[in-house]
């Protein structure tokens, strides 16, 4: 074999690269990156866009359909959908698995601009344009609960959140739960009337003094100074003797037509764990940085962090996706090392220790070879990645086995080490060329694998042709080049030989057996062959991409019918959360009332009938019970509860798909569509081995509908955009600007006070400003 040869002749050279593979391939192991999760790039762009307090039919009408008129306009698009709700519009747009994904982000950018002059020019925010990248998605998360006030809650969230978010390879830390402060500015409107004073003049009076306005500079003497107007209010307070404007000769303050309060806002979703109210941290790392390592900096600031908590409130982690890739790390060493020494120990009967030892050196030298092209290819150690060395492990060695003992032999017939070295190479070198090829040729097809499963699990088949790849190289390179220069038959060797002669005896009888009788050899392996596939149709389970495991998290997603509101949600999560506290086998319960999760990595809905638990199990050595059969007792337990759709589910191996069977439902006609997915339902919902049967069509949510009567109006010099500003003021608030307090700012808000918007009568009493100051019922220009 010519590079076998050429490498015993050279035995210089490869001492030198054995040690360049040592020193690269373990400088690349300790930098290989660790992450959860390949890289990988889903071709999917979202673009989202927020409109509080908006039904769904105008959320349509108003921000969905001017978008998607631009966005069929783009190329390489497989598909586009839509989801217009309440206060949200949501635009998925699914390209080709090949596209550039920032030239793909960059056509969405420039085809929403061009949307932006049609959308209404009342939204506060732009339409977000987001990427789904797994690699971003949070590695730890982190509760803070306790028997206290969620203010209390909030600003210790957000003080661990500044000092996470300044360790090293931290992308992002959001925190969810509690209420932001709020600066409310309740007028009261028969005052406001009284005064003859428009709510845009409260409006306007508030813009005007909380400025902070540049002077420019002024040169005095030899100096030179800079000129500044600081108006912006330094406390709340300030806001009460305000100069609204003057009535009658008379000076109005702001005090006498509204009263300041430094509030919350309102709540528009609750937060417990294990009963308890929280707050959570979601912490990203940055694609590239070592899970690992990031993790365990945060693992030590949390304990500093958590020293220093006050009383009654208690940290803790509640996800954590370094355990796992610890583990695989920590396995994949362990096997290495068991590897070498199981290798030398079977070897050790054959061939002696020191040339069993040369068989074992391929593990090693092929998993740092392997790590340095890993680190060549920008590969990252992930869960597939460590996978599938793990799966190689086991056929590093049968190379160099071949290969080693053929050189053996050969010394065994009386050839010098270097003589039998260059001849049992060139023997069997293309025999083990074509084995490893044959063997690399049924990954190889894997790699072509489509969609976004196909990327994701690319990283086996490749990871298992660098690795064979390498194998090979140290069987025909290194292997040889050992062999030729420091093996030797000892004399143990010679005596041990003696006991493989019964076993190869033993081989030989069965081996003559088989020949004296071909045919019935042949037909019985047909038979057997036949016989395996028939009991398998019979007694097999089928079949699945990955396996059904017991899960470590599940999720349990209520659905409460369209204008159920927060506090009866959170009354329904509660009676769910008394049926998981039966559970022994549950470390953490998280309970999110007001938003959920369609799946492990898609976009959240921010509902008031939308709830999600989140279900955290005990190691799988401290559990009582299957985690799947807690499952099954908890889809059984809240199953028959009435007024709800529940669906009960484990965190799924892999990247996030969906469920496995989806049948989507089309047509032009609303009504239509909620005829047949009942329809649907119905007829498959008694399929064997069907659970959580769930659509995700939403009726109509109950609505109060203000008809405005043209023509009163006008004889009252209003406008419908004027009653509209003013209703939506009075009842969802209007942003007169913000408080800055430190870094922080919060928003001031002009709203009615509480007691005033509690009915339908009260939007019907609600006093319109007409043309000449005095105030009409809102009940006499329109139809409520």
């Amino acid at each position: 074999m010519l590079i076998s040869n050429a490498a015993i002749d050279r035995r210089s050279t490869v001492f030198a690269l054995m040690l360049i593979i040592l020193i690269v391939g373990i400088y690349s192991y300790i930098v290989l990156p660790r992450e959860s999760t390949p890289d990988i790039t889903i071709p999917v762009v979202l673009v989202v866009t927020p409109y509080e307090g908006v039904t769904s039919g105008d959320i349509e009408n108003l921000i969905t359909h001017p978008i998607e008129r631009k966005l069929k306009g783009l190329k390489d698009v497989e598909e586009i959908r839509s989801v217009s709700a309440e206060g949200s519009s949501m635009i998925t747009i699914e390209f080709v698995p090949d596209v550039d994904i920032d030239n793909a982000l960059q056509w969405v950018r420039d085809k929403v601009d061009q949307a932006k002059g049609d959308l209404p020019k009342d939204l506060e925010d732009d339409p977000s344009i987001l990427e789904i990248n797994l690699s971003e998605f949070p590695i730890l998360m982190v509760a803070i609960s306790g028997q206290t006030d969620e203010t209390v809650l909030k600003k210790v969230g957000e003080e661990i959140e500044d000092r996470i978010e300044q360790i090293s390879g931290v992308l992002d830390v959001v925190i969810t739960g509690g209420r932001e402060r709020e600066i409310l500015v309740e007028f009261d409107p028969d005052r406001l009337y009284a005064y003859r004073i428009s709510l845009s003049e409260v409006v306007r009076a508030i813009q005007r003094e909380n400025v902070n306005i540049p002077g420019g500079s002024i040169d005095i003497g030899q100096g030179k100074y800079l000129l500044r107007i600081p108006g912006e209010f330094t406390d709340p307070a300030e806001i009460d003797n305000l100069v609204l404007t003057e009535r009658d000769g008379r000076i109005v303050y702001f005090k006498d037509v509204a009263k300041i309060v430094d509030s919350y806002e309102d709540r528009t979703s609750r937060a417990r764990m294990n009963g308890k109210q929280s707050v959570s941290l979601a912490i990203k790392k940055r694609t590239g940085a070592n899970i690992i390592e990031v993790a365990d900096r945060v693992f030590a600031l949390l304990k500093f962090a958590e020293a220093e908590l006050p009383p009654g409130i208690e940290l803790s982690v509640t996800m954590n996706q370094s355990k796992d890739i610890r583990n695989m790390v920590s396995e994949l060493e362990n096997n290495i090392i068991t590897g070498l020494i199981l290798v030398v120990v079977v070897l050790f009967m054959f061939l002696g220790f020191r040339n069993s030892f040369f068989v074992a050196l391929a593990i090693p030298f092929s998993m740092l070879l392997s790590f340095a092209v890993l680190q060549l290819l920008g590969i990252t150690l992930n869960m597939v990645v460590l996978f599938s060395l793990m799966l190689a492990l086991g056929m590093l060695v049968d190379n160099a086995i071949v290969i080693v003992e053929n050189i053996y032999r050969h010394m065994q017939e009386g050839k010098t080490a270097v003589e039998a070295a260059k001849t049992a190479a060139s023997e069997v070198g293309w025999p083990v060329i074509s084995s490893t090829v044959t063997t690399l040729c049924a990954f190889f097809p894997m790699t072509f694998w489509p969609g976004i499963m196909g990327e994701f699990m690319k990283y086996l088949p490749l990871t298992l042709i660098i690795t064979l790849t390498a194998s090979l190289f140290v069987a025909l390179v290194i292997n040889p080049t050992l062999c030729g220069h420091f093996m030797s038959l000892s004399k143990k060797a010679e005596l041990k030989e003696r006991k493989p002669t019964q076993i190869i005896h033993f081989y030989s009888q069965i081996l003559q057996f088989a020949l004296k009788r071909r045919l019935l050899v042949v037909l019985s392996s047909f038979v057997l062959l036949a016989g395996i596939i028939v009991a398998y149709a019979i007694l097999g389970h089928g079949v699945e991409l990955f396996p059904d495991i017991e899960p470590n998290r599940a999720f349990i997603e209520i659905k409460a019918p369209e204008g159920t509101n927060l506090a009866a949600s959170d009354e329904l999560a509660r009676h769910v959360e008394s049926f998981v506290t039966r559970e022994q086998d549950i470390r953490f319960m998280i309970s999110e009332v007001g938003t959920s999760s369609s799946d492990q990595g898609g976009g959240s809905s921010v509902q008031s009938n939308l709830s999600r638990i989140t279900l955290d199990f005990l190691e799988r050595e401290d559990r009582q019970d299957d985690a799947r059969d807690v499952l099954d007792r908890l889809r059984t337990a809240v199953g028959p509860l009435a007024g709800a759709e529940f669906k009960v589910e484990k965190q799924e191996e892999g990247p996030p798909t969906g469920p496995p069977v989806n049948i989507e439902i089309s047509g032009e006609k609303i009504q239509v569509l909620d005829r047949l997915v009942t329809a649907v339902k119905q007829l498959i919902k008694d399929v064997p081995g069907l659970v959580d049967l769930k659509d995700d069509f939403s009726k109509a949510k109950p609505e109060i509908r203000i008809d405005v009567d043209r023509e009163k109006a006008s004889l009252l010099k209003l406008s419908t955009a004027e009653i509209s500003e003013m209703v939506k003021a009075a009842i969802s608030g209007t942003k007169l600007g913000v408080y800055r307090e430190g870094e922080d700012e919060y928003d001031i808000i002009a709203r009615m006070p509480e007691s005033r918007r509690t009915s339908v009568a009260d939007i019907g009493n609600l006093l319109i400003p007409a043309i000449d100051g005095s105030p009409v019922p809102l009940s006499t220009v329109a139809e409520i």
